[in-house]
């Protein structure tokens, strides 16, 4: 029989890869990163939502930036509406106020504003039905016609602010398209829209890479256009649209520079200003099959996208420009050199006008303060500059975390993993916010970042399925001669397998049900555990609502923990809140029991606060987590002295002083318990919330007559006691200290009476 040739040894490399290969950690990083570029290449709403919220958070750390100084607006804002009159104002107005523009120098004047529709003045309606009567009949000369015309044309505002439109520095209006989106070629342009119409606002060069004009236009369209009247539009130096696209949350992040509408491109009134501004510099655009290539005004090329988007670099929120209200334009209070040389905007920016936008700074901000953005990036060239192909981009750093991720985390701890994970998030958070603020460039988020999570979420997980498959061996192992309870500790924490605790901080509950034992002696057995089963549910979900853990139950006593295992600052506070809730839910239960024919039940409640030693206690075979020491035993003597002094809840000086402002309490007596030499102060917590009423009149008097009580006088502490008795009959503990007094007037105490109630039973 022939010898089988041995299979060639693996090398070190090799037998890693083959390892990743059988943990399936390979299958799940390849899983996990192509769903993953499957999201980035359907980019869901869902998803988009959190990567512009993300793109906005960008902004909100980079903080605010200086606009250029050669921009200034003149605003309609309230103060103008106020002092001129309601918007839309008259023709005459608005020429006065573009006049007064011109006047105080400006160099271009860009309008946020359109006159789509004529306005007919009383006086013009006049005489048009003046000519219209005479042409009917015929009754007046030639000369009598032509005053009416020339009265006509002087009576037409729109021709005035036309003439103003068309004097002095150059104006450049502005016109909105309809139904503005995708890819639609409009029908062709008529002439119904006017002499030369909109044609004036057109890209001067349009340049094809890699198809002939007359195809269809990569570029987003739109159905319908609104434009100015034509004598506005012809006095004009200028016109480009206004339009402004809310991404899908609302927010405006980016401004088409490039709009197909018929045959033509269009360019926006705030490229058209900025052309005017710089002497009217070409406007150029470069297309392909793909989409818009470059936009281009003069020598300077505007980083857009493949669909013509300007991502707008936000310098902050609303009031970034010099801003000058239109009424101070007006009476000509502004400075002297306020608008002198600069590029003007004109437009509303009252709130009740409506032309307000959210963006990454504001949920408020003017569609002004947008355009004048748009012409700062341009003229200041500080652009949001996007990767020359966004999705490889983004690919490539998914694949390359993925690959870092799949090769380093199945080597690491739980610990280690997830300190990589950390750093490598934050260094991506710190080199992409970089990137944005020293150098424009917007790189994506939420997808390398997904990635992130995802890769270690699912390596955790596997590591977590083979741990745990691990404890179920584990625990088949040894559940057969350990108690389950053990079992668990073994599971869940190992290095916790050994008898003690830790010293802690804690405050310690017990309750009881005051006469149990009489009540049991008179019930069936399937009653009395009925009867107990609805007392202890209700008071467990109580102990567990407020933070509590039951610790155990010992027949119809309750002892429970606040502050273990979890640590709770304001543990007294949590227990004296359960206690009160759980006497009032004993008397709601008790309405029901009375209806029902069962007995009423009581409860005294006894806590106490300090250091104790928690942990797992027992016998070296069988433990359990618990509490003990001196602090744990003086709460349960504090439940029992609920008998003594006829009082639901006692606490302890050391629970009361951590419980602050919140409670209403009062000191019940010195009492040195059995077993205890130094006395101790206990208190009746009685309601939370502030004192005030018939509780603080009585509070008063009781405090009062315990002072007096241990000066002893005990005359006038009796007063006080009936008094505070009066405002509240049923109290037992004045009751209590009536029936003292009484005794020591009869039988007054030795010289040695301190005022400490000694207990000699637990």
């Amino acid at each position: 029989m022939e010898a089988q040739p041995a299979s060639p040894p693996q090398t070190p490399k090799r037998a890693r890869w083959r390892a990743l290969w059988q943990n399936q950690t390979i299958p799940l990083v390849a899983g996990v990163t192509l769903g993953v570029i499957l999201l980035l290449m359907l980019r869901l709403p869902a998803t988009e939502f959190i990567e512009l919220k993300l793109y906005d958070l960008k902004f909100l750390y980079r903080g605010v930036r200086s606009p250029s100084p050669d921009i200034a607006l003149v605003a309609i804002d309230e103060e103008s509406v106020k002092k001129l009159g309601r918007w839309p104002w008259s023709r005459e107005v608005m020429a006065q106020l573009l006049g007064r523009i011109k006047e105080s120098g400006a160099r271009v004047i860009g309008m946020d504003i359109i006159f789509a529709e004529r306005q007919e003045t009383a006086a013009l309606i006049a005489l048009q039905r003046l000519r219209q009567d005479l042409d009917r009949k015929k009754a007046a000369n030639p000369q009598v016609l032509a005053l009416i015309d020339q009265a006509k044309r002087q009576a037409d505002v729109d021709r005035q602010l036309a003439r103003v439109i068309g004097q002095g520095a150059p104006t450049v209006l502005g016109f909105f398209f309809v139904k503005v989106g995708g890819r639609s070629l409009a029908p062709r342009i008529g002439e119904a829209l006017g002499p030369k119409a909109i044609r004036a606002s057109t890209f001067n060069m349009v340049r094809w890479l890699d198809q002939q004009p007359g195809g269809r236009l990569p570029v987003m369209g739109a159905e319908g256009v609104e434009v100015n009247l034509p004598e506005i539009t012809e006095a004009a130096a200028g016109g480009g649209y206004f339009n402004m696209v809310p991404d899908p949350d609302g927010s405006v992040r980016w401004v088409p520079l490039a709009l197909a509408y018929g045959p033509d491109i269009f360019a926006p009134m705030t490229l058209v200003t900025l052309q005017h501004y710089r002497d009217q510099p070409p406007l150029g655009i470069t297309l392909s099959s793909l989409g818009v290539r470059q936009v281009r005004l003069g020598r300077d090329i505007i980083p857009v996208d493949a669909f013509g988007r300007m991502f707008i670099n936000f310098l902050g929120p609303p009031g970034a420009f010099p801003s000058y209200s239109a009424a101070r334009v007006m009476d000509g209070s502004l400075p002297p050199e306020a608008l002198k040389d600069k590029l003007v905007m004109l437009g509303t920016t009252a709130v009740g006008i409506y032309d307000l936008r959210v963006t990454p700074f504001s949920g408020i901000c003017p569609g002004l303060e947008i355009q004048a953005t748009v012409v700062d990036n341009i003229l200041r060239r500080d652009f949001i500059r996007l990767p020359a192909n966004r999705f490889l981009t983004t690919l490539s750093i998914i694949l390359a975390i993925g690959l870092i991720f799949g090769f380093l985390l199945p080597r690491l701890s739980a610990v280690g993993a997830i300190a990589v994970t950390l750093m490598v998030a934050q260094v991506y958070l710190i080199i992409n916010y970089l990137a944005f603020r020293d150098f424009g460039l917007q790189l994506e988020v939420f997808y390398p970042l997904l990635e992130v999570a995802g890769v270690y979420t699912g390596i955790t997980l596997q590591r977590f399925l083979a741990e745990e498959r691990a404890r179920v061996r584990l625990k088949k192992a040894f559940q057969s001669y350990v108690a389950p309870e053990v079992v668990n500790q073994i599971i869940r924490h190992p290095e916790k397998l050994r008898l003690g605790g830790e010293r802690r901080e804690l405050s310690i509950l017990f309750s009881d049900i005051r006469g149990f034992t009489t009540l049991s002696e008179t019930m069936d057995p399937e009653a009395l555990v009925a009867v107990l089963h609805e007392f202890l549910d209700p008071m467990s979900e109580i102990i567990v609502k407020h933070g509590g853990t039951i610790d155990k139950y010992i027949g119809d006593a309750i002892m429970a923990l606040f502050g273990a295992p979890l640590e709770m600052p304001d543990h007294s506070r949590r227990a004296c809140r359960t206690a009160l809730e759980m006497v009032q839910s004993l008397r709601a239960l008790d309405r029901e029991w009375l209806e029902r024919g069962r007995p009423s039940l009581k409860v005294g409640i006894g806590i106490n606060s300090g250091p104790v030693a928690v942990g797992n206690m027992g016998s070296s075979r069988l433990f359990d987590y618990t509490a003990i020491g001196d602090n744990v035993n003086l709460a349960s003597r504090l439940e029992g002295l609920n008998k003594y002094y006829g009082t639901e809840i006692l606490a302890s000086a050391a629970t009361v002083q951590h419980l602050g402002d919140g409670f209403v309490f009062r000191e019940v007596d010195l009492v040195r318990v059995k077993g205890k030499k130094q006395p101790i102060a206990i208190f009746e917590v009685l309601a939370e919330g502030p004192l005030e009423g018939d509780l603080a009149r009585f509070l008063t008097l009781y405090t009062e007559g315990l002072g007096l009580f241990r000066e002893r006088r005990w005359d006038q502490a009796q007063e006080a006691f009936q008094a505070a008795c009066d405002l509240n009959p049923h109290d037992c503990l004045c009751s209590h200290y009536l029936q003292s007094i009484e005794k020591f007037s009869q039988k007054p105490p030795g010289p040695d009476w301190d005022g400490v109630t000694t207990m000699s039973e637990k």
